[in-house]
């Protein structure tokens, strides 16, 4: 049963660096747009603010519902490890699809960022929304990874329950 808290107190720790993540990036993007307002920094702030909204958002939800969900997941076991295995499984199933399509977006992100990188270096605005897609693009699809390993464990305890 431990194997439980143990996935979801995970979730509930990256979850707190995902918003932390996204929190410097909007800090970041918005102390170098006033202090230095250069097109570079104009095009970095795009991505960073963007995806650190999206990671603030996310790690969130996550971070915020993830005590009451161990709560309810432990009562369904303790009562039924049989319909615990029956509503966990399809749930987690399609969490798993999802990375599968996160990893797709955030790839694409990194693909973007370098294109960017490579053919508009003298663009200097361009150059700075490449910079910011292939650093949240990395950043993003590092922690899926972990997430997704994460997952793949804890569906393996779910059916050996």
């Amino acid at each position: 049963m431990d194997f439980v808290k143990t996935y979801f107190t995970a979730e509930k720790n990256e979850s707190l660096l995902f918003m932390l993540m996204g929190a410097a990036a909007i800090a970041f993007s918005a102390y170098a747009l006033v202090k230095w307002s250069e097109p570079y920094y104009k095009g970095l702030g795009i991505p960073l603010i963007l995806i650190g909204i999206i990671q603030i958002v996310v790690g969130g939800s996550v971070y915020f519902r993830t005590d009451k969900q161990i709560a309810e997941l432990e009562k369904l076991y303790q009562t039924s490890s049989t319909d615990f295995k029956t509503q966990e499984t399809p749930r987690m199933e399609q969490v798993m699809k999802n990375f599968s399509i996160y990893k797709k977006i955030e790839i694409a992100f990194v693909l973007i960022g370098i294109l960017l990188i490579v053919f508009t270096p003298s663009r200097h605005f361009w150059l700075g929304v490449g910079v910011g897609m292939l650093l949240q693009g990395a950043v993003m699809l590092s922690l899926d990874i972990f997430a997704e390993r994460r997952g793949t464990v804890y569906i393996e305890a779910i059916q050996k329950s």
